[in-house]
């Protein structure tokens, strides 16, 4: 009876496409032929899922499949790379990771699979070259360094200053180090290099003022012109003296400046202009601290405006003594622009990033605007940026080193420099005329009450020789302007409403106050510029023609 049941069990018969799926048919090719005249035995019974079967019982993972089969790892560092459909690889980064030895020993022998190359097929097309491509690698290297030597922060040399820094280290070698109280008062429209030079002539006498202390304090970053006077104190280091109000700490502060054998206090304030009150006893008490008896203050104020202490300190004039000494810093010329410009690109060498002629036109367009040497390397600066993004869209694939590339031209990136239509469309965002219609149309035209007003504050600026205006003598003056040309007048509410309007415009600025009648306004463009935008010639010229009277 059982050798009934092994004839029956020998003599049974799979379908074709069963034996087909089965492992011995599959990898038949690779299986050492069976010795003839065996007989056969019975089949092994094996899991139904390949994952289950271990050792030799997993026909797939057989010593004698390594001919047939390489292992992964094997035909990643031996045979050819992973190649995609078009026959070029892609590589997101420079450097490729090794793997270690050591893992080489636990990877495990794999079946072929569909679409797999393997040894045979690579040795059938031997003509087949594949190159070797990095996927958005982005040019401009060059750019990025010659953007940051185009920074606004503190420079190492201060360019066309020489004369402008002598003064100031003079200033403080006969006061600072002489130990004799004074004051000093620099001015300067923005972007002219007050703070950058005042900053660097203390950094460089830090070892000649070590006797002396330094106390810098950007009047920009208080809440009022009162809070100096807390600010000082603890600079100073009198916490206690900082939180008494009024008076009273200005009288223990003057105590203090002027006690015997205290050291030499260095005193800077930026934007000083911003100590403005009402009746500018602030800044009157500020400028008298140099001059009280036994004072060891020495004060170096800075701000914008040329008049500052003949307008806002007109009791100073009285007392020639406390009279500031005056230090002014003029815009800088196009031929200054121009050096500063060429010795920032000096210090990236070899990159001729910007032509000759495109800087030469951003000084030129810059000194007849401002004179602001930070308004030249913002302009530059954008102006690369706007090649480089160029750049970078034209650079989507690069030739990795050592490949053949048969379309180089669209893959090599095109190098671009910076030219004159580039610095023009940087200029013309920065300094475009402000006052031209948003719309562009015709019929977009600029409205006739902010032109009214617009000529009021440019006439009253004249007549008062002021850049700063109170709201309630502009709103004055408008309405005299108004009943003379015989136009409706807008009230003082309205009239703030298109000061606003003006304001994010860009064209009035507008520093507010607890009143609003005490609110200042100024043109933040040229007066010629506004001149010539006005295009209503009839109206704006008889305006500004008749005057206030």
């Amino acid at each position: 009876m059982p050798s009934t049941r092994a004839q029956v069990q020998a003599a049974i018969s799979f379908p074709k496409k069963k034996l087909a799926r089965t492992p011995s048919k599959r990898l038949g090719s690779c299986r050492a032929p069976e010795p003839s005249g065996a007989a056969p035995g019975p089949a092994p019974a094996l899991p139904l899922s390949p994952r289950k079967r271990l050792g030799d019982d997993n026909l797939c993972n057989i010593v004698q499949l390594a001919p047939c089969s390489p292992t992964k790892q094997s035909k990643k560092e031996n045979g050819p790379l992973p190649v995609s459909h078009k026959g070029r690889r892609l590589f997101f980064g420079e450097q490729l990771m090794a793997r270690s030895p050591d893992k080489r020993s636990n990877l495990v022998l794999s079946p072929i699979r569909k679409g797999q190359e393997t040894p045979r097929s690579s040795e059938r097309s031997p003509e087949k070259e594949v190159v070797c491509t990095r996927l958005f690698k982005q040019e401009g290297s060059c750019y990025q360094q010659v953007k940051r030597v185009l920074h606004t922060a503190v420079p190492d040399r201060l360019h066309a200053r020489e004369k402008e820094t002598d003064f100031i280290k003079q200033f403080l070698k006969e006061h600072v180090c002489g130990e004799k109280p004074g004051s000093l008062y620099i001015s300067g429209a923005p972007g002219t290099g007050k703070t950058a030079c005042l900053s660097k002539i203390l950094q460089d006498f830090k070892g000649k003022l070590t006797g002396s202390k330094t106390i810098v304090l950007n009047c920009m970053s208080l809440s009022s012109s009162q809070a100096v006077f807390p600010a000082i104190a603890e600079q100073m280091g009198l916490q206690a003296v900082a939180k008494l109000a009024g008076k009273e700490i200005t009288r223990k502060l003057e105590k203090q400046l002027t006690a015997k054998g205290a050291p030499m206090i260095l005193l800077v304030l930026d934007e000083l202009d911003q100590l403005d009150s009402k009746r500018q006893d602030v800044l009157y008490t500020v400028f008298e601290w140099p001059w009280l008896a036994n004072s060891r203050l020495v004060l170096i104020g800075v701000a914008n405006a040329l008049d500052l202490t003949d307008r806002m300190l007109t009791r100073l004039q009285a007392r020639p003594k406390c009279k500031p000494q005056l230090l002014n810093f003029p815009p800088y010329t196009k031929d200054e622009i121009t050096s500063i410009l060429q010795e920032r690109l000096k210090q990236v060498p070899g990159a001729q990033v910007l032509d000759s002629a495109a800087i030469q036109f951003c000084a030129r367009k810059v000194s007849a605007v401002s004179g602001d040497a930070r308004k030249a390397l913002d302009v530059c600066r954008r102006a690369i940026e706007i090649v480089e993004v160029d750049v970078r869209s034209q650079t989507v694939l690069k030739p990795l080193p050592g490949c053949k590339s048969p379309t180089s031209a669209m893959v090599s990136p095109v190098s671009k420099r910076v030219g004159l239509p580039h610095i023009s469309q940087v200029i013309s965002d920065v300094y475009g005329d402000r006052m031209a219609p948003r719309g562009g149309g015709a019929n977009d035209s600029f409205p006739l009450q902010q032109k009214i007003l617009v000529c009021s504050l440019l006439l009253l600026a004249k007549q008062s020789k002021a850049k700063e205006v109170m709201l309630g003598k502009l709103h004055e003056a408008y309405s005299k302007v108004c009943r003379k040309q015989q136009v409706a007048a807008i009230d003082q509410s309205e009239c703030i409403s298109l000061v606003a309007s003006l304001e994010s415009r860009g064209i009035l600025g507008l520093k507010k106050a607890k009143e609003t009648r005490l609110s200042k306004v100024f043109l933040k463009i040229e007066e010629r510029d506004v001149e010539r935008a006005l295009t209503d010639g009839i109206l704006v010229g008889n305006i500004l023609a008749g005057g206030l009277l």
